[in-house]
């Protein structure tokens, strides 16, 4: 809960400063000393640190931290994490370097506070990705079978495990910078630049898992085809990792600055397209039944569509990158929206939750046709909307007392553990 808590307020933290850049509302000498001198490219590297603060304290926190350590133990029928002290020692590294990327974008910060909040962030996210793979390996029921485990939990270990293979690396490339010195703010620039590749696959994979659930349940039908879904989960995890590794420490940053088109539709595009063949044929067996979580999942499949397709032009690796962002935040969403009864004992009000879902829908459209002029700015000013509504939202359902739920109130399509639990279930960890 902590992790979703923190994912919250830096969403809406990155949110705010998102639409102050659109708007205008940011003081000029703020933007400036963010550009780091180059104000011709001033747009793209506040853009990436923007960018940074939302994959590394909002989404990747939530969909890794958040779901997965309130729902694997879950599905495991676990008493809780496999080191629960370890879980707390990670999130507070993750949310004290986001206390300390928040001060280092002042002007007067020294840069190098920014890049061990960076170290920080790296070494808390180990943390957690060790903890998940213990818990996955040993925490489950006796004589269960590692391919009778959901998709979900599959999705969690691999991204546990990517994390294990990417994380030390990126925090020897932030150490190379601060023993190097020089111009920081733009080695800083190009590691998170060449690390984008990486960036996609962490958010794609726990977000494919909680859509699988939530197909999986509004469709009334087990997934179809799991092993090519658990194949393509493999190949996006230890593929993803393993060119990142090996590139930069073979060739360094400039061999990196522009991997092979062919490499990245390999590892990304086709095991997504294998998964959304799978998620097209469990929608086809089934009966889909509407629902909120639902159209936020349809949401994410759009935006892997619309990505997928970017991916096929010139250069359009960068605007694969923000609709792999936007996909994961539908993903975090619908995963909210699923499980906010089983997590606090309150389903959210489906009319604001449609407020919401449609806001966002026009905020993400609107931002991904134009990042600037009157479409940018109409975009960012929706997305800020949409966040007041899921604020209201949140504080609505945290006030309400507690409720005993139904076990599982979406019915008979859900079948995975966690839903033979109370609702809401209070877990150890």
């Amino acid at each position: 809960m902590l992790y979703l808590v923190m994912a919250i307020v830096a969403g809406m933290v990155g949110g705010l400063l998102a639409v102050g850049l659109q708007v205008g509302l940011l003081p000029q000498t703020l933007t400036d000393a963010w550009a780091g001198g180059d104000i011709a490219g001033a747009a793209g590297r506040i853009g990436r640190r923007h960018g940074m603060m939302m994959v590394f304290f909002c989404a990747l926190p939530a969909l890794f931290g958040g779901f997965g350590n309130w729902f694997v133990p879950l599905l495991l029928r676990a008493r809780a994490l496999a080191f629960p002290r370890m879980a707390l020692m990670g999130w507070g590294l993750v949310a004290a370097s986001f206390v300390a990327v928040l001060v280092g974008l002042s002007p007067t910060v020294p840069a190098q506070v920014s890049l061990f909040a960076l170290m920080g962030w790296s070494l808390g996210m180990l943390l957690q990705a060790i903890n998940m793979v213990a818990t996955v390996l040993n925490m489950g029921p006796m004589g269960q079978r590692l391919r009778d485990m959901p998709v979900f939990v599959w999705a969690q270990a691999l991204t546990a495990m990517m994390v294990v293979m990417v994380m030390p690396v990126l925090a020897g490339g932030l150490t190379r910078i601060i023993l190097a010195g020089d111009d920081m703010s733009g080695q800083v620039d190009g590691l998170l630049h060449v690390f984008a590749g990486s960036e996609i696959a962490l958010l794609l994979l726990p977000s494919i898992g909680i859509v699988s659930q939530i197909i999986e349940t509004f469709s009334g039908a087990p997934l179809q085809m799991p092993r090519l879904v658990l194949g393509a989960l493999v190949v996006m995890s230890i593929g993803g990792g393993s060119v990142w590794v090996h590139d930069l420490l073979h060739g360094g940053l400039a061999r990196m600055a522009a991997p092979a088109a062919i490499v990245q539709l390999g590892l990304i595009v086709l095991p997504v397209l294998a998964v959304l063949v799978a998620w097209a044929r469990t929608v086809r067996v089934g009966h889909v039944r509407a629902s909120v979580p639902m159209e936020w999942a349809a949401g994410f499949v759009a935006l892997l569509l619309v990505g997928s397709g970017m991916s096929l032009l010139p250069g359009g690796m960068a605007d694969v990158h923000a609709a792999t962002l936007y996909a994961a935040m539908f993903a975090l969403f619908a995963g909210f929206y699923y499980w906010i009864g089983k997590m606090m004992g309150h389903v959210a009000p489906v009319g604001a939750s449609r407020v919401h879902f449609g806001l966002t829908v026009g905020g993400t459209v609107l931002s991904l046709m134009a990042f600037h002029g009157l479409p940018g700015v109409m975009g960012a000013v929706l997305m800020g909307l949409s966040l007041v509504v899921f604020a209201g939202i949140v504080v609505r359902v945290g006030m309400q007392p507690r409720t005993s739920l139904p076990a599982n109130y979406w019915g008979p399509g859900a079948r995975t553990a966690e839903w033979q639990s109370a609702s809401p279930t209070r877990g150890e960890a």
